[in-house]
């Protein structure tokens, strides 16, 4: 399968819930569920409910023809600010290191690491042994690349109690992302920040049809909070990896780190023990969106593994049902899928 990247410039506020939390606290990525959920979405709208069944079927299916990895975010190079940076999310594994001493001294500093800078990446998930010097420079360098790419605001919001007409404040957050800077001649001066993604596929036809529901998604908005005019952006199409992204995926190791969240296939469940090394668990929960429909009907829970695991072998993932128990008593014509294929770096989608 082939890959490629794309980018995404938010025109103004986003809102991507904090698992768990309510609307007081937003996420700067959206999971792979998520964002395939909205493009099945925007596919619909496109394409219509004939299209969309072929579409979820192939994904369904044993060869899925794309796999989307989660949006993380890029922006700015620290050291060249005209140029932009992709932010890689660490693998919950420890790094190689020449003595535990080491481990020891640096470890709560690691684990404050959200994000990779790239050419950290490969070294994180090597065999090749760190010294405390390479530590100290990739906790430094990691630690700082993604600093003033967006800030989060909290908008009071009131709430009025329908019997006693009684008034609460509360705040509602969203994540604001660096504007590119020009000077008067148009000059890039420093480059915006947003959120990228990364596309699997094996079948070419369908980045046309990919790039058109993207561009709709971008004017109704992505994420939550759209009735405000939140979540929109501007999409720039699909390119060809970039020379460091190429070598990412061509390293030669027998870790594979997910960057999308995973619900295992059949066949694997039986293996999955041995097949992961380190993995973390989060609950995908939500009410259902069918076409330009939201409804006040939550879907099943899931518990997916998490971007940053990592696994010794190449899996594949698969949709997974999450349709409410009783779907014609409440309206529901088709099934409510959430996407856990399996995106990995290295490997992709195989």
């Amino acid at each position: 399968m082939d890959t490629c990247i794309y980018y995404l410039r938010f025109k103004g506020p986003i809102h991507f819930g904090h698992e768990g939390i309510g609307l007081e606290e937003a996420e700067e990525y959206l999971p792979s569920d998520s964002l395939t959920s909205a493009l099945i979405n925007a596919f619909s709208i496109l394409e219509g409910p004939d299209e969309t069944a072929k579409m979820v079927d192939d994904l369904s299916g044993p060869a899925p023809s794309f796999i989307l990895s989660s949006l993380f975010p890029y922006g700015p190079e620290r050291e060249e600010h005209s140029r932009i940076v992709e932010a890689v999310v660490r693998p919950i594994v420890n790094p190689p290191v020449e003595n535990r001493e080491t481990l020891r001294k640096w470890s709560k500093d690691l684990k404050r690491l959200h994000y990779l800078h790239p050419q950290d990446f490969s070294r994180w998930i090597g065999t090749k042994p760190l010294g405390e010097g390479e530590i100290n420079r990739m906790i430094q360098r990691s630690g700082s690349f993604a600093k003033g790419w967006w800030e989060e605001e909290l908008r009071p919001r009131v709430a009025i109690d329908r019997e006693s007409q009684n008034s609460s404040v509360w705040g509602q957050a969203c994540i604001w992302f660096k504007n590119r800077e020009t000077d008067s001649k148009g000059k890039i001066v420093c480059e915006g920040a947003g959120l990228y993604g990364l596309l699997c596929f094996s079948d070419e036809k369908w980045l046309d049809r990919l790039a058109s529901a993207f561009k709709i998604l971008g004017d109704s908005g992505l994420g939550g909070e759209r009735t405000y005019g939140m979540g929109l952006f501007g999409f720039g199409g699909f390119i060809e990896l970039p020379a460091h992204w190429k070598s990412l995926f061509e390293s030669k190791t027998n870790r594979h780190v997910f960057l999308s969240v995973y619900y295992p296939a059949e066949t694997e469940r039986e293996e999955l023990r041995n097949s992961l090394e380190a993995w973390d668990a989060v609950e995908r929960r939500g009410f259902i969106v069918s076409g330009r429909n939201t409804m006040t009907i939550k879907r099943k829970r899931v518990r997916m593994i998490r971007e940053g695991s990592v696994s010794r072998k190449n899996l594949t993932g698969t949709l997974v049902d999450v349709t409410p128990n009783n779907p014609e008593k409440l309206g529901i014509t088709h099934k409510i899928y959430r996407s856990g294929l399996a995106f990995l770096l290295p490997g992709g989608g195989k």
